[in-house]
């Protein structure tokens, strides 16, 4: 007997195809969605100066071994960093052991963080945008009212407003990282309560400009009209976006689910953490995104952690003393890991909370939780821990610890160990390329360059952590 999906792909009807192919084509996305259970949403947590393997792996397991282990998380202890995670193993897999290919990401990789593609040395890597970040990729696979929401954390300057950090539409088109919560949560949410709907508002304006566009096209030909189409489309956009915004505003969906408007506005990057990732969580609750980045550090070393620590972000890393608290920099670096830990648990508890199909939005939700900077803060990029939390019996394996051969311990000077992960192991890059698959969306290779193409196999999705390909 045909699958209904195959049925709804093939059928055919006539003249009336082009008024039903619409709503077919969305009947078989929705089929093909519940017979590979493709995540809803993703998100993607950052933060910097590393995420040491011994905030990664279980405790009971040595981060040393010349083979592919793949072990149960059943009985093993998860570490301080994340050991709030605990709670949800069924649906957690830690992978050790991937490598920063040809990245640099001493004091953060920049743009490389999210891409895998190296953009240059020195501060040339936090300028070049040179390839498509994943989050961008994984967007085009699962659009929303807000195709990608990324939102910043500055330790180094909590006024700062926008950032270009992380994130990338593909080489030279760069996505702001909204860096202050009570500018995000207007964008967002508008003035909740208030009367005055601005969303309607910053529509009619928007189809105001537009309209002038159109009345210029007719006397530009040429490479002039493209580049104002270009224009008029961004436009065209916007207003289909605000016109959404304003609906939702005026039947009180935005309210319902808004968090409390952030008042004062924070300026210690604990409540600034905690801000972001109540805007984030309502964000997706809400349906105005499908994709959100969270990025703590902004992929590079700046300012101090207050509100944890008043030591440098800098010295933290090099595990330098806080003369106040009286502690060293690891303590520190392990007490921001596990607060965005405990923050990224929270957003996961709110989803969960949420009906949506047979279960809740938390079962329909991959999280991918990573430091922008690999194992260290000086680093070559030699392994790059992760932590995915799967959508429950979707496309990504979970429960499982999978540790690539790691064959030798660092042994540079530095203060806390780091690990040097086989030559042959597989790249950030296949990971990315795995979560493409688990959305639908599959590439052979994600950011494979022209230089690496003898390294092909090292960019491959990755056969431990996919349910099939």
């Amino acid at each position: 007997m045909m699958r209904r999906r195959q049925l709804l792909k093939g059928v055919s009807l006539g003249a009336g195809g082009a008024i039903f192919a619409p709503m077919l084509k969305s009947m078989a996305a929705d089929q093909d969605a519940a017979a590979t259970r493709a995540p809803k949403r993703v998100v993607f947590v950052l933060f910097d100066n590393g995420f040491h393997e011994s905030g990664a792996q279980p405790i009971d397991v040595p981060i040393e071994g010349e083979r592919t282990r793949i072990l149960g998380l059943d009985q093993l202890t998860l570490p301080k960093d994340i050991e709030p995670f605990a709670a949800f193993k069924d649906r957690l897999a830690v992978v050790q052991g991937l490598r920063g290919a040809h990245l640099s990401p001493n004091h953060g990789a920049g743009f490389g963080a999210l891409s895998g593609a190296a953009g240059g040395l020195g501060e040339d890597k936090f300028r070049r945008v040179v390839a498509e970040s994943i989050d961008a990729a994984v967007a085009r696979a699962l659009p929303g009212i807000f195709p990608l929401l990324v939102l910043g954390i500055d330790p180094g300057n909590p006024e700062t407003t926008t950032y270009y950090s992380s994130s990338a539409w593909g080489p030279g088109q760069a996505i702001a990282a909204q860096c202050r919560p009570e500018l995000a949560y207007e964008s967002l949410f508008g003035s909740i309560g208030a009367k005055r709907n601005d969303f309607l508002t910053r529509k009619n304006l928007l189809d105001f400009v537009a309209g002038d566009v159109k009345r210029i096209r007719p006397q530009l030909a040429g490479p002039e009209r493209e580049q104002l189409d270009y224009h008029l489309g961004a436009l065209e956009s916007l207003s289909q976006r605000e016109a959404r915004l304003s609906r939702m505003h005026a039947d009180g969906r935005l309210q319902k689910h808004a968090p409390k408007p952030p008042t004062p506005a924070p300026e210690l990057m604990p409540d600034v953490l905690t801000a972001q990732f109540d805007i984030g969580a309502a964000a997706l609750i809400t349906g105005l995104t499908s994709v959100l980045t969270i990025t703590s550090g902004l992929c590079r070393i700046r300012g101090n952690y207050a509100g944890f620590s008043n030591l440098g972000v800098h010295a933290a890393g090099h595990n330098k003393k806080d003369p106040q608290r009286n502690v060293m920099g690891d303590q520190i670096l392990a007490e921001v890991r596990r607060f965005i830990s405990e923050r990224t648990v929270g957003l996961l508890n709110k989803l969960n909370e949420i009906p949506e199909g047979d279960g809740t939005m938390l079962d329909n939700t991959l999280l991918v939780f990573t430091s922008d900077s690999a194992n260290r803060q000086h680093t070559s990029g030699e392994n790059w821990p992760f932590v995915l939390l799967g959508n429950r019996g979707g496309r990504i394996q979970t429960n499982r610890l999978i540790a690539y051969p790691m064959v030798e311990r660092g042994d540079r000077g530095e203060w806390n160990y780091h690990g040097r992960s086989a030559e042959q192991n597989p790249t950030i890059n296949a990971l990315y390329a795995t979560l493409l698959h688990a959305v639908g969306e599959p590439r052979d290779q994600f950011n494979l360059s022209t230089a690496n193409q003898d390294q092909r196999d090292q960019y491959h999705p990755l056969d431990e952590l996919l349910t099939s390909r």
